[in-house]
């Protein structure tokens, strides 16, 4: 991009709107009230069930993972950066670098990840990603239980088995609410996002401190025990995501590995076998425009939307769709009835190797903080159309008729707060939590933290909102397009599009968060 093309990009000057052909904006209002389409939802605007449907089938098109730099999320993004030039969004940038991808093959094609103990194939529920690689052949150890304080020589040439203990999902005993609908079907109310808990591998996942510990002793492989079924865990992708190391590692549920724990008893040895490739792959930040009345002019504000594109199953992440959403949306309403433009934010760094930490000098803001000079107000959209699953009472582990718990995240401003309940409400969201972090919930409890993108919102000083579903069948590659209701992925956009138009009118000055207490 010219230095000139650049500039515009940064400071939204001098944009035109093209629209793809067979596209009209509603004729424009006259006088200078505001249009009702921007805070009560126009069902004639929104995608269709079918049509989200449809965008899923693209983004689940190339059968595998949208992971950065992967033939999936180059068609993803492809895919999402036409349809925004189609709805009228201008200024398109991408901010490019390189990286050293890592990959193999994906559950249930195991054939480049296995596990052998006494000639005899062990089921694996999944690999662990970034985790190197080993000879075609693999590495042969002694299994042995690892324990903290453990000995180089103990472990070294060793097969390590690490059992992870029941992890707490996304809840961090801070979940009091201002809102939650359909509290009869939580088994406790009071904190929702505790049923996750049983399901869900977060935060337990991967090697953690232990990882430099078994390269510094020399150990040959590591096999993670999770305390789930393999049903649950099967395909689990790693997060938080490692940097890319050399500890060959596999998963295991938790019966296999109660199994390889008694192996390692009796002394036993195992051969693991990792096979990976890397290469040299091209990641980008995307960005954009929906302008505004004022777009191209120094009174231009903006609202950011923003989500990451990269990710194991279908909804992690499909923010970069619900997006898409919203701009559809407010495509149907004339350019001169937007009173602030939508700055569209696509990042890549959430499931690369290291996460957005080890990227974080890539980040465009980074190096342009001027970027967010017109922001007034940021929304994250995560996470989207998700169905809940559950295993127990006999049952095994399956889908339900439920949505899976979401949230929507509010900064501490009352005028925001009943915004927010407000839309969710009018648009009847099922099994959602409002959570206003920073002020007591309605049962006296804290109601935190910001999970999500939407935390821009505070590290930059603006009002914001967010929506993120829960995560348990989703940090798994093997959740495809079949884990998605397009109805609720509807039905949540709708809720968030009534919130960012509200977030478009409002004085700034009526949308600031309350100071924070000592």
């Amino acid at each position: 991009m010219d230095e000139i093309k650049r500039r515009t990009f940064i400071t939204g000057l001098g944009a035109a709107v093209s629209l793809a052909p067979g596209f009209a904006f509603a004729p424009a209002r006259e006088g200078g009230e505001n249009n009702p389409d921007l805070t009560k939802v126009n069902p004639e605007f929104l995608a269709s069930p079918k049509e989200v449907h449809a965008w899923h089938v693209v983004k689940d098109s190339k059968g595998g993972p949208t992971m950065t730099g992967s033939p999936s999320w180059k068609n993803y993004l492809e895919f999402a950066e036409k349809s925004w030039r189609e709805s009228g969004v201008v200024d398109v940038f991408r901010n490019p670098f390189t990286f050293t991808r890592w990959y193999t093959t994906e559950f249930p094609d195991d054939s480049n990840w296995s596990l052998h103990v006494e000639g005899k194939k062990i089921k694996v529920a999944s690999y662990g990603c970034n985790s190197g690689q080993t000879p075609a052949e693999g590495v042969t150890g002694q299994l042995v239980v690892y324990k903290e304080g453990m000995s180089a020589e103990e472990l070294r040439g060793k097969i390590a088995i690490m059992v992870k203990e029941q992890g707490r999902g996304g809840s961090s005993g801070t979940d009091d609410y201002e809102y939650l609908s359909n509290p009869e079907t939580f088994p406790d109310p009071l904190h929702p996002r505790a049923e996750e808990a049983a399901l869900s591998p977060f935060p337990i996942m991967g090697l953690g401190a232990a990882q430099k510990t078994l390269i510094d002793a020399g150990a040959a492989g590591a096999l993670i025990v999770m305390p789930l079924s393999y049903e649950a865990l099967a395909g689990v992708y790693t997060f938080g995501v490692p940097a890319l190391h050399q500890m060959p590692s596999l998963y295991l549920d938790r019966d296999i590995g109660a199994r390889m724990i008694e192996a390692a008893g009796a002394g036993k040895s195992a051969t693991l076998r990792l096979i990976a490739q890397t290469e040299q792959a091209e990641a980008y930040q995307l960005f954009g425009y929906l302008p505004g009345r004022n777009y191209g002019k120094p009174n231009d504000e903006q609202v950011l939307l923003i989500t990451h594109t990269d990710g194991p199953s279908i909804s992690q992440e499909n923010g970069g769709l619900g997006i898409l959403a919203m701009v559809k949306y407010f495509a149907h309403i004339p350019q001169s009835e937007r009173p602030r433009t939508l700055m569209l934010f696509y990042d890549c760094r959430h499931y690369m190797p290291g996460a957005e930490r080890a990227f974080a000098a890539q980040d465009y803001a980074a190096s342009h903080p001027e970027i967010y000079k017109k922001v007034v107000a940021a929304m994250g959209i995560e996470h989207l159309g998700q169905i809940k699953v559950e295993e127990g009472n006999g049952q095994p582990y399956h889908k339900t008729s439920l949505m899976e718990l979401s949230s929507v995240w509010i900064t501490n401003n009352q005028h925001l707060v009943d915004i927010s309940l407000k839309a969710v409400k009018d648009n009847h969201l099922p099994r959602v939590q409002v959570q206003c972090p920073g002020r007591k919930g309605i049962h006296g409890g804290e109601q935190g933290p910001w999970y999500g993108l939407g935390g821009i919102a505070r590290r930059i000083g603006v009002a914001g909102a967010s929506t993120m579903g829960s995560m348990t069948a989703y940090w798994s590659t093997k959740t495809r397009i079949d884990y998605l209701d397009a109805a609720h992925f509807v039905n949540q956009m709708a809720s968030m599009s009534q919130i960012c138009g509200e977030l478009m009118i409002a004085d700034v000055e009526s949308i600031k968060s309350a100071p924070a207490k000592a």
